[in-house]
């Protein structure tokens, strides 16, 4: 066994009740039972995704149980923190919180780092990965994960062991860096305003979106993180439009996580996560610019069918009445802008809470017009959450539109 890899301590919640609370208002980790059938279909011969928008808090009980569900085998959850500048204090930090919620021995921290990428390719790495029920990649730098699992030269034996565990069913999980790797290729860097005006770009010194090799354990949707709380959303727009790779796109928010189990992924956590639909999208024909997108925001216990695109909202949350008027904190929804820190929420929440159906917004030199879908709907728990939006929202879809106006055409247009 290396000396590297090293167990971590281990600590049992305090409260039975606590736990339950803390399950309730996180969304819950198992997958919604909410009737009406179970869109997308459940692979057994595969391992479990809990793919986490970064943010991730010790409490959000849910998000740690969603990965502890999805272990296949007796052996711990391997926590890898290669994407952290600080990897031994993000493992240990990641092995105390799964093993607060899992027990005694559930997670093991095995590191792999920048520092020694070679050990990835010895037989003793295998022989740990391979003993591992499942995975957990903590945040930081995605592309130091890739660089030591799938270095220019070829994979690693580490990567190879890891892919023959996923797809002999041990779940694969991570946060922030560790959620970009998903996908293949995955999104390395870059914001939402630079990608509408350049688009992809596969170089680091460019401008525009970055897209770099991923660990591809998700063919469909791409997958983006800190999405909402970051306005990243149009880069991860622009980077499902600009490749034939991908016809979805997910933006998943902070302290949240989208699991997915064969073409089935339902939502679990605090926030949202924010869903493109680019499969009957038009390019524009001159300019930069599309149409016919679907856009719905999923909240905690929404479900998703990746094979059609279906989306399903838990039906046990009330829909929100749209009879007029913003409840207060909430802000008028023309004077909010798209790219800053979870305005594109604060956007969905004051558009659902209206009657109309029609909006159009002028930002950083596009014109993007929302337009309420023909069964669309609104739901979410009562009250404000903590970015100002009501609780677990769910809404849409929506269908979008857009294209370059110059900056001079800053405003908005609400009927």
């Amino acid at each position: 066994m290396l000396n590297r890899i090293s167990m971590g301590r281990s600590f049992h919640c305090g409260s039975a009740l606590l736990t339950l609370l803390l399950l309730i208002s996180c969304g819950g980790a198992e997958a919604p039972a909410d009737g009406g059938g179970d869109p997308g279909s459940e692979d057994p011969s595969r391992g479990r995704l809990v793919i986490i928008g970064g943010g991730l808090q010790a409490e959000n009980t849910a998000v740690y149980q969603a990965i502890l569900d999805g272990r296949s085998g007796d052996g711990p959850i391997c926590v890898f923190p290669t994407a952290s500048a600080e990897p031994q204090e993000s493992m240990e930090s990641a092995v105390s919180r799964i093993g607060a919620v899992g027990g005694a021995g559930s997670a093991l921290g095995v590191f792999l780092t920048v520092d020694n990428p070679e050990d990835a390719l010895l037989p003793e790495t295998v022989e740990t990965i391979e003993s591992c029920s499942g995975f957990y990649f903590s945040g930081g730098q995605q592309r130091r994960i890739v660089s030591v699992f799938r270095p220019g030269e070829g994979d690693a034996p580490a990567y190879d062991a890891l892919v023959r565990r996923f797809e002999a069913g041990a779940v694969v999980s991570g946060s922030s860096a560790g959620a970009a790797i998903m996908s293949d290729p995955m999104i390395g860097g870059g914001g939402s305003v630079d990608a509408l005006h350049y688009g992809i770009r596969w170089e680091e010194d460019a401008e525009g979106v970055l897209l770099e090799k991923g660990l591809g354990f998700l063919e469909n949707p791409l997958v983006d993180q800190h999405s909402l709380a970051r306005g990243r959303w149009a880069r991860l727009l622009t980077a499902v439009l600009g490749t034939e790779a991908y016809t979805f796109g997910t933006g998943i928010d902070e302290n949240t996580a989208l699991v997915v189990e064969g073409d089935s992924a339902w939502v679990v956590g605090d926030a949202g996560v924010a869903f493109f639909d680019t499969r009957d999208a038009v390019r524009a024909e001159e300019g930069v610019g599309a149409s016919g997108i679907i856009v719905s925001l999923l909240g905690p216990g929404d479900r998703l069918d990746l094979s059609t695109g279906r989306v399903r909202f838990n039906g046990e949350k009330p829909r929100v009445d749209r009879t007029g008027g913003l409840p207060e904190g909430l802000g008028d929804s023309s004077e909010l802008g798209l790219f800053g820190r979870w305005e594109l929420l604060q956007f969905f929440a004051a558009t659902a809470l209206l009657p109309d159906t029609v909006f159009t917004l002028a930002r950083e030199g596009f014109e993007f017009h929302f337009e309420k879908g023909p069964d669309f709907e609104a739901r979410a728990w009562e009250g404000l959450g903590p970015s100002r939006t009501s609780r677990g929202l769910s809404a849409g879809p929506y269908i979008l539109r857009y294209s370059e106006v110059g900056r001079a055409a800053e405003g908005g247009s609400f009927p």
